[in-house]
């Protein structure tokens, strides 16, 4: 069955188009056995009424319509019904004169196909017009978006605010109300995604222009921050509602999706690598650079950048990126090394060095080229796709214009590019022969309409082949741009270990290489993990990576040379299944390690940065502290994007949640700089209510995207890893402390406390929203009870930790500071007690047999048999009544198949009788004799 987008449509077309199903069947059994097909004139008058009225009221729509597209496309889809319905009256009318005639069955289904045809135009059409509506609607909001650039006093202010209102409403309900009607799930979760977006922003630019206005207004500084922060929403709000025009005309799942996405992604990490270059190097160059500082933090993320647009290439590109990629970390692993031994000034180790930075210069290139063929191959193939339609139309039409041959001209030319970016020269060649072909046969044709020749045979079996091999031209493109793209991998952990382990299972069988691409992947994200670490963790998870590349390369090998099932094979499977394993355990111990760190606490950083943007004018060190602190800010939230999305890889999420976690991380990062500029628009003006509403607008809607993206990280991992973890670090704390404490370190004690409370707080939070979520109320329950617990211990600790760092030598403080950091310990231990399994209640055992005895007395003898009368029969059993088979009142269209139902009914009633009871049967009931008296006495 055909799918359609909308439900509306949906409704109206699958009956139809389940009919026509059902007429094929037919006319093929009547072609095989020579059934007679039943009168139709009945249910083919109620389709002509149908359509008749169908049409009617398409007819009165286009004359009062305004839409000119709908004008002119409607008129064909009548024709096409019309035409249709005669047909079909005409089969219905040969039928009844003759059930057997083969040319009736022929117009019966044309007929019935072209109603479904022009019937699905005509809705379609409809559709289509509606959605023009939305988008004319959606286009007006996006017009006078632009108009804030010219607001420049509160009255202009408040005239925008009371027009984009109403435009904003009816375009959010407008966009309700279709997801609403759309069929396919993907298209409604990618309008309403943009739509709430567009909500969120709404009360930011209004703060935004409000801020801008007041600063140029009375001349003060921040002008240029309020610029940006105005810019940046109008620019957010202008590309989501153009992402909502995109989907609304979308009639089938945008294939193309996954093409925009890898660009996104190869743009930020070109950005990223470009803002991180000069750092990186200025590391290199300098040899008495510490080790581990943030110059060798920048050329890892460089690393990390550069790898992940590797994954999303293919070929000899892929191989390039990644394998430069690998051994600059290696090479920066040696040069972190000598210096660390105080070798970094020594030729060796300044020769590495300098290499490293002309290896960064390469790799930075192949990336921008990378980017630059994904980008222009994904345009051509969308160029193609938009000219195809009317380039076919110009071939259809003997007198048409000139403009289709432009369209065809312009589609060989977005093909020819496509080709230049072909690896594969056969590839390459198959496309550009068509390009010829498709160019010689083009100039052909138009010569011959030129002549005004285009309506003889020889035009029309010239633009019938100019079509087909058109068609052919732009599955070749579509093929090489595809192949251009690595298979793509399961988006989360489990899921690239089934894809994985189907492989190891068969290593014969892998479609398109999707198995070997989920451990590529799932190496990737282990070597992007090891690249955080330090010293032997990180050789440890790089260990474990290069095992299972190689063990997946042997696989690979043996597979490829046709010995996918020798014993050999079967061997290295077995322990590339044991490799992945330990390496799945290792990246999940070590990225829940880190959530636990860096979630800890999410939102002290912003609140830093609030208190540095109100500080007083005549605070010391005013600027430099907010300095420090937006640079503070801008890590920790950039560290929390780098920890989402390693949740977001490796934990055990499904794919919602993994897209749920992009999505929020890339806000925060757009956010980011946002909440920067309007923090220092706040410090330039102190005292302004119009800076201080802004800030607070822009800090929550950040917290607010924050904690989306923690409850996301959440349900990404595991709970109990998560609470063990979380515990660890609680000990660690508090060992902390205790050195604090030895060696009279006052701060170092109040980071270790402060440290111990928020990840009490977290484990609080993670208890509290698994409480909210679960319906099994005994687990509610101690969960709930031990995270009162926990609650009642944090506030003691604190208020210990604050009397032992005032005098921290006091050993009586620092007792009781240790007793609430154990209770505090203890608490979290029975909070990570109440998230274990529960042992189901099983009923009690049962007695133990040797408590049994049997009892040695003989057993009463049985009763004598009544005497005298003989008691009556009993009763025969009712006769059972089968249920009746239901009689089917008024037409019935399809007799033959009311025949079958009836016929299987009766069937049922014969295997479901029971047999008659035996007269043998009858006389021992009569008898009520016991089989066992005869034994009984002859005993």
């Amino acid at each position: 069955m055909p799918v359609f987008h909308t439900k509306t449509i949906e409704s109206i077309l699958e009956p139809v188009a389940q009919q026509i199903s059902h007429l094929v069947i037919m006319h093929e059994e009547g072609e095989v056995d020579g059934k007679a097909i039943p009168d139709l004139t009945g249910p083919v008058a109620a389709v002509q009424a149908a359509v008749s009225n169908l049409v009617r009221v398409g007819k009165e729509t286009v004359q009062t319509t305004e839409d000119q597209v709908m004008k002119r496309d409607m008129p064909p889809a009548f024709i096409k019904v019309e035409n249709a319905c005669t047909k079909l009256i005409q089969a219905a009318q040969m039928l009844k004169d003759n059930p057997y005639a083969v040319p009736a069955r022929d117009y019966l289904i044309d007929g019935s196909r072209g109603i479904l045809s022009g019937t699905s135009d005509l809705l379609l059409t409809f559709d289509e017009a509606e959605v023009r509506k939305i988008i004319r609607v959606c286009k007006g909001i996006l017009e006078y978006l632009t108009v804030a650039e010219v607001v420049e006093t509160m009255e202009d202010l408040v005239t925008y605010t009371k027009n984009l209102g109403p435009g904003m409403t009816k375009m959010a309900k407008m966009i309700d109300e279709r997801q609403q009607e759309l069929t396919h799930q993907e298209h409604r979760v990618m309008l309403v995604n943009s739509m709430n977006t567009v909500k969120e922003l709404l009360p930011v630019l209004i703060s935004a222009i409000k801020i801008f206005v007041t600063t140029k207004q009375f001349k003060s500084q921040g002008v240029e921050e309020a610029l940006k922060n105005r810019n940046f929403t109008v620019e957010k709000m202008s590309t989501e509602i153009n992402e909502i025009i995109r989907v609304l005309q979308l009639t089938s799942w945008d294939e193309d999706a996954w093409a925009s996405k890898d660009t996104e992604t190869m743009r930020r990490a070109l950005a990223m690598i470009d803002s991180k270059l000069n750092q990186a190097k200025n590391w290199l160059s300098d040899p008495n650079a510490p080790p581990g500082d943030a110059g060798e933090q920048a050329i890892k993320q460089i690393l990390d950048e550069a790898g992940k647009v590797g994954e999303l290439c293919a070929g000899k590109e892929r191989r390039e990126i990644l394998g430069t990629t690998k051994a600059l970390g290696q090479m920066t692993d040696q040069v972190s090394e000598l210096r660390a031994r105080g070798q970094g000034a020594t030729p060796i180790a300044m020769q590495k060095a300098q290499q490293v930075s002309q290896g960064l210069d390469m790799l930075t290139a192949k990336v921008e080229n990378a980017a630059r063929k994904l980008e222009a191959m994904t345009n051509s193939k969308q160029a193609i796709a938009k000219k195809i339609d009317a380039a076919q139309s110009w071939l259809a039409d003997p007198h048409g214009g000139p403009d289709g041959e432009e369209n065809i001209r312009g589609i060989l030319t977005e093909a020819k590019k496509i080709a230049d970016l072909c690896e594969d020269p056969k590839e390459r060649d198959d496309i550009l022969r068509s390009i010829n072909e498709i160019g010689a046969l083009t100039a052909k044709l138009s010569d011959l309409r030129r002549q005004g020749k285009g309506d003889t045979p020889e035009a029309r079996a010239l633009a019938k082949q100019i079509a087909t091999t058109l068609q052919n031209l732009q599955t070749k493109t579509n093929r090489a741009v595809a192949n251009s793209r690595p298979v793509k991998a399961a988006v989360n952990l489990e899921g690239k270990i089934e894809q994985a382990q189907r492989w190891i299972d068969n290593p014969t069988v892998d479609g398109r290489g999707v198995g070997q691409a989920a451990i590529r992947g799932l190496v990737a994200e282990g070597r992007r993990l090891a690249n955080a670490m330090m010293g032997p963790y990180r050789q440890e998870m790089t260990g474990k990576c290069d095992k299972v590349e190689q063990l997946a390369g042997q696989l690979a090998e043996l597979a490829a040379r046709g010995e996918g099932d020798s014993p050999q094979a079967r061997a290295i499977a077995a322990q590339l299944q044991d490799a992945l394993k330990d390496l799945k355990s290792k990246m999940q111990e070590v990225m829940t390690q880190e959530v636990s760190d860096v979630f800890s606490d999410t939102t002290t950083p912003i609140k830093l940065l609030a208190v540095a943007a109100t500080a007083p004018r005549d605070a010391p060190n005013r600027d430099e502290v907010f300095q420090e602190r937006a640079a503070y800010f801008e890590n920790h939230a950039a560290k929390l994007g780098a920890t989402a999305e390693k949740a977001a890889a490796v934990g055990a999420a499904n794919k919602t949640t993994v897209e749920g976690i992009q999505t929020a991380v890339k806000s925060a990062r757009e956010l980011t700089p946002q909440v920067v500029s309007a923090a220092r628009i706040l410090l330039r003006n102190p005292g302004n209510q119009a800076a201080n509403e802004h800030f607070e607008t822009m800090k929550n809607q950040w917290i607010d995207n924050v904690e989306k993206m923690t409850g996301l990280v959440d349900e990404a991992i595991d709970t109990r890893s998560l609470l063990d973890a979380s515990e660890e670090a609680i000990k660690k704390d508090i060992d902390k402390c205790k050195v604090a404490m030895a060696n009279v370190q006052p701060q170092m004690l109040v980071a270790g406390a402060t440290s111990i409370a928020r990840r009490a707080n977290r484990i609080l939070l993670v208890a509290k929203r698994e409480v909210e979520n679960s319906e099994d109320p005994k687990f509610r329950a101690s969960v709930k009870a031990a995270s009162d617990d926990l609650s009642k211990t944090i506030s003691p600790m604190v208020m210990d930790a604050k009397a032992v760092a005032g005098n921290i030598s006091d050993p009586g403080l620092q007792k009781s500071f240790l007793d609430s950091g154990y209770r505090i310990l203890g608490a979290v231990a029975k909070v990570r007690e109440a998230f274990q399994p529960q042992e189901p209640d099983f009923p009690p055992p049962p007695p133990d047999l040797d408590q049994l005895h049997l009892n040695d007395e003989p057993a009463p003898p049985k009763p004598p048999l009544p005497e005298g009368q003989v008691p009556p029969p009993r009763p025969p059993p009712p006769e059972e009544k089968d249920e009746e088979f239901p009689e089917m009142k008024g037409e019935v269209v399809n007799q033959p198949m009311m025949e079958s139902a009836r016929q299987l009914h009766d069937e049922a009633r014969k295997w479901s009788s029971k047999p008659d009871v035996t007269d043998e049967a009858n006389e021992a009931i009569e008898a009520d004799v016991d089989v066992y008296d005869g034994d009984d006495d002859d005993d």
